[in-house]
C-alpha cells in the first residue's frame, strides 16, 4: 500500500547545520510528470524551514493547480503513523511492545490466546510476526475484485483471519511485509485507549503534530474539496479508497503542508512534538536482509552508515507517496506525493542524496523470454500471468493491469511503473518452477502452474 505536511513548528525545533535542497527539484518533478495526468507535490525541510514545489493539475477534467494544500491518499505511509501511536501508547503506559496482540483483540479467556501469544505488538510493526501480507481469506485473494479490496473488511473479519493464520505463523524468522499485521496492531492500540484506532490516532498523533488536513478515510468519509482524484498506471481516473479495519495499514489522506510539519517534528529537538515517539520509532530493531538495510518501528532505514535515510513509501489504487529524512549533516527531509499510480521513490531518495544507480536493462532473445511465459499461482485465487509478446515480457496479477518486465540478468527482472522486482526460480534441471515478487521489503512466492 501506499503521505501529509506544514511549517508552524519553526526553526527553534531544529538543530545543527542542515543539508541543502538540491537546485533541480522543480526540474525533477516536471520531468517525472511529463506525459502523465494529475500532478506532484513536494515538501523539502531543512534549516531554512520548508520549501514547497508542485507541478500539474488535479485531472484532465479539473484544471485546478496542485498546491501544498492539495490532499492525496498516502497509503502505506500510514504505517509509520501507526508506529508513532504504538510508541506514544507505550510511553503513556497503555501497552507494552511485547504484549500479545490477542490480549487486546480477543476475550481474556479465549482458548486461542495461548496459540497467539507469540504474535506481539513489536513483531507486527517490524513485520516479523510471520503473518502473510494479506490473509488467505482476503477478498482479492479469493477472486472478489471490486476496485478497493479493503473497504468492507471490519474488525470481526480481521480477528477471524488472526485465528486462522496466527497459530501457524513463525515469528521472528525474517522481515516479511504485512498489511494484515499492521492492521491488527492499529485495532489493538484503539482498544488499549478504549476507543477506535481513528480516534486514538487523531488524539495522540495527529493533534499533537497539528496535522489539520490529515485524516483516516473511513467508509463514508466525504471527499475533501482539495482531494485530487487518483489515476491508475494507464492514466485513467479511479475511485478513492476508504478503509475500516485495514485503515491502520494504509487509510490516511494528507497534504504536502501537513507532511512538512510531520517531518519537522521528526528532525526536531527535545521540544518538538512527539520527540520521544519519533526517536523510538527510528531506533533500529533488526536487519532487513533482502533490502540491505534495517527496520525500526514501521520505518525502513538504508544501510549507508554515514548518511542513513529513514523512509517509507505508500500507494493505493491511484496514488503514490514517499516520505524520508536523514539526521546526517544536520538533517534534511522530503515528502513527495502524486495522484498517479507510478512510484516516486526514486525522486525522494535522489533528493536526499541516497538514490541508487538505475537498474540497467539487458536484452534477452525472444526465445529466452518465451520460456518465462505461463501462470504462477501465489494462492488459490491470486496468480501472476506472464506473457511474451513481440520480443517483450509482461506480467499481470489477478485483478490488476498488465505491466512490462525488463531484464537485469538471467531470471531477474524489474518494473519501471512500480517499485518492484521479479525473480524466476528453477529446479536442479534448470526448469523454471516459480517466481518471487520483491516489493516494499516483502517477498511473495508463486508456483508455476503446469
Amino acid at each position: 500500500m501506499k503521505t501529509p505536511l506544514a511549517f508552524v513548528l519553526g526553526l527553534t525545533l531544529m538543530t545543527g547545520v542542515f543539508a541543502k535542497r538540491p537546485a533541480d527539484t522543480q526540474l525533477q518533478i516536471d520531468a517525472f510528470l511529463k506525459g502523465k495526468p494529475g500532478g506532484v507535490a513536494v515538501a523539502w525541510v531543512d534549516a531554512d524551514g520548508v520549501a514547497f514545489f508542485q507541478s500539474g493539475k488535479f485531472s484532465a477534467k479539473d484544471p485546478r493547480a496542485i498546491t501544498p494544500d492539495t490532499q492525496f491518499e498516502i497509503g502505506s505511509v500510514t504505517k509509520v503513523f501507526t508506529a508513532l501511536l504504538l510508541a506514544e501508547s507505550e510511553r503513556a503506559g497503555k501497552v507494552r511492545r511485547d504484549d500479545p496482540v490477542a490480549k487486546y483483540l480477543l476475550p481474556p479467556d479465549d482458548k486461542a490466546q495461548a496459540a497467539l501469544a507469540k504474535i506481539t505488538l513489536l513483531s507486527l510493526t517490524t513485520h516479523t510476526s510471520g503473518l502473510p501480507r494479506l490473509p488467505s481469506d482476503f477478498p482479492l485473494l479469493r477472486g472478489v475484485i471490486s476496485g478497493n479490496p479493503y473497504v468492507r473488511l471490519k474488525r470481526a473479519d480481521l480477528t477471524a483471519s488472526l485465528r486462522e493464520e496466527g497459530p501457524g505463523a513463525v515469528v521472528g524468522r525474517s522481515v516479511a511485509y504485512s498489511n494484515f499485521g499492521v492492521s491488527l496492531l492499529g485495532e489493538a492500540l484503539g482498544t488499549a485507549w478504549q476507543t477506535s484506532y481513528a480516534e486514538a490516532l487523531r488524539t495522540h498523533v495527529l493533534a499533537p503534530l497539528d496535522l489539520k488536513s490529515t485524516l483516516v478515510a473511513l467508509p463514508g468519509t466525504p471527499a475533501a474539496h482539495e482531494l485530487a482524484p487518483g489515476h491508475n498506471a494507464a492514466g485513467a481516473p479511479v475511485a478513492n479508497w476508504e478503509m475500516d479495519a485495514y485503515a491502520p495499514c494504509g487509510g490516511l489522506r494528507s497534504t504536502a503542508r501537513d507532511l512538512a510539519k510531520f517531518l519537522q517534528a521528526a528532525l526536531g529537538g527535545e521540544k518538538a512534538p512527539l520527540h520521544a515517539a519519533f526517536m523510538a520509532t527510528t531506533t533500529v530493531q533488526r536487519a532487513v536482509e533482502d533490502m540491505g538495510g534495517s527496520i525500526g518501528l514501521g520505518w525502513f532505514i538504508t544501510a549507508d552508515e554515514k548518511r542513513p535515510i529513514i523512509w517509507h513509501n505508500g500507494g493505493t489504487g491511484g496514488y503514490r507517496t514517499f516520505v524520508g529524512f536523514t539526521r546526517a549533516e544536520g538533517g534534511a527531509a522530503v515528502a513527495v506525493l502524486t495522484n498517479h499510480e507510478v512510484s516516486v521513490d526514486e525522486i525522494g531518495l535522489a533528493l536526499l542524496g541516497g538514490g541508487t544507480e538505475p537498474q540497467k536493462e539487458i536484452a534477452l532473445s525472444a526465445e529466452t523470454l518465451a520460456a518465462y511465459a505461463g501462470e504462477y499461482r501465489a494462492s488459490p485465487k491470486f496468480a501472476f500471468k506472464v506473457t511474451a509478446e513481440n520480443g517483450a515480457l509482461f506480467v499481470q496479477a489477478t485483478g490488476q493491469g498488465k505491466l512490462a518486465l525488463f531484464a537485469s540478468a538471467r531470471d531477474e527482472f524489474f518494473l519501471k511503473e512500480v517499485e518492484a522486482r521479479i525473480s524466476f526460480t528453477r529446479d536442479a534441471a534448470g526448469k523454471i518452477t516459480g517466481l518471487v515478487l520483491h516489493q516494499n521489503g516483502g517477498n511473495l512466492p508463486a508456483k508455476r502452474v503446469e
